[in-house]
């Protein structure tokens, strides 16, 4: 059932990243990171990137959440992510998606 809820909150995040990806224009010449961070590593990703797509994980459950991101994101052809920082961070709660091309002034 845990396996069930972990799949069904990363389809949540894809959507949203999907979602922020059309609402704000980025273009196909431009690329997603995703991270996996603790709380001062997302605050300071929301304060110098915009738009920033985040969602909280157990983080007993973050590299299997993880892994559920990476092969859900192979079937979404309009994101285009060429950084992935998951390798089961100590203290990594949060999964934050950024455009390293938007920085915020």
């Amino acid at each position: 059932m845990q396996n069930e809820n972990i799949a069904l909150q990363a389809k949540v995040f894809l959507y949203h990243l999907n979602n922020s990806n059309d609402e704000n224009g980025i273009r196909n010449l431009e690329s997603w990171t995703i991270r996996q961070v603790g709380e001062n590593g997302k605050k300071e990703i929301e304060r110098n990137y915009f738009p920033t797509v985040s969602t909280k994980v157990d983080p007993a459950a973050m590299q299997l959440f993880s892994q559920s991101v990476i092969s859900n994101l192979k079937a979404q052809p309009k994101l285009k992510v060429t950084e992935l920082l998951i390798d089961a961070l100590p203290g990594a709660d949060y999964l934050v998606a950024f455009p390293p091309s938007r920085v915020r002034r």
